[in-house]
């Protein structure tokens, strides 16, 4: 049977930071590393959108990476 390691894991927020010429939206991504794999989604949605309130950009999108080491 495989096993899986935990290695890593990070979180993508996506904001709308404007629109261009042509009314489409430009986005910008801020990312914090070193997330604890024992986190539920619940944990990382409430905080992500805790940190999203901090900006005056609008929230467009939450994303978790993880890293794993199969073997």
């Amino acid at each position: 049977m495989a096993k899986i390691n935990f290695i890593g894991a990070t979180l993508r927020l996506k904001y709308v930071a404007g629109h261009n010429a042509q009314n489409e939206p430009l986005f910008t991504t801020k990312t914090y590393r070193n997330l604890n794999s024992s986190h539920t989604a619940e944990d990382l949605v409430e905080v992500a959108k805790a940190i999203a309130s901090l900006s005056s950009h609008a929230l467009d999108s939450i994303v978790k990476q993880e890293t794993t080491d199969l073997s």
